[in-house]
């Protein structure tokens, strides 16, 4: 870990912790929701004040990690999740 930055892990776990499974999984839907309003606002031709796209990205980013710290879904199993639904767009691309 570089000088300044912050174990992010050890952050996401005294979250969880601080503030229960419950209420961390509902702020995360509230952020999804967020990320859909952004995306929308983009598509619409709005202007992207302080770049509150990425932001949202951002809180969503940390949302999921969040959730696979509440739900025990391991990397291995969430990258082997991302490489099927890659796959399966792959395949439906060339058809």
């Amino acid at each position: 870990m570089r000088d300044g930055q912050v174990d992010r892990r050890a952050v996401w776990r005294k979250s969880v912790e601080r503030f229960g499974r419950d209420k961390q999984s509902i702020v995360c839907m509230e952020e999804c929701a967020e990320l859909i309003q952004a995306v929308s606002k983009r598509l619409r031709g709005r202007p992207d004040p302080e770049h509150n796209l990425a932001e949202e990205m951002a809180d969503v980013t940390i949302c999921l990690k969040l959730l696979q710290i509440m739900y025990d879904i391991t990397d291995d199993e969430l990258d082997e999740w991302v490489e099927r639904k890659t796959m399966r767009q792959k395949q439906r691309m060339e058809q």
